[in-house]
């Protein structure tokens, strides 16, 4: 019974700081794909994924970036290099903290 209302005050903390972040975004008028990383990026600090989960958004934008390029969209293929940037941090933040949790085991 302990478990259940721990487990239901951390998820209700974590749908609360997902809320909190979708008004942050909304605050700072940003577009609605920046949210949508904003809060992929949270979600991931909440419950941690894969480092491997993270870099394949990341290796999408990059190659996407060349092919818009070709085809003469520059502006989108400049977004699509900043977002496969946001991944590829997201992807490296997992990655140190996967090699801190397997020092730590």
């Amino acid at each position: 019974m302990k478990l259940l209302k721990k487990l239901f005050k951390k998820k209700t903390l974590n749908v609360l700081i997902l809320c909190l972040s979708i008004g942050m975004g909304i605050y700072f008028d940003w577009k609605i794909m920046e949210i949508i990383i904003f809060l992929i990026f949270v979600s991931i600090i909440l419950r941690p994924v894969s480092s491997r989960l993270v870099a394949v958004p990341a290796l999408f934008f990059l190659v996407l970036t060349p092919i818009l390029l070709i085809m003469k969209r520059d502006p989108q293929a400049e977004q699509m290099a900043i977002y496969a940037y946001y991944f590829l941090i997201m992807a490296v933040i997992m990655g140190i903290y996967e090699v801190r949790k397997e020092k730590a085991s």
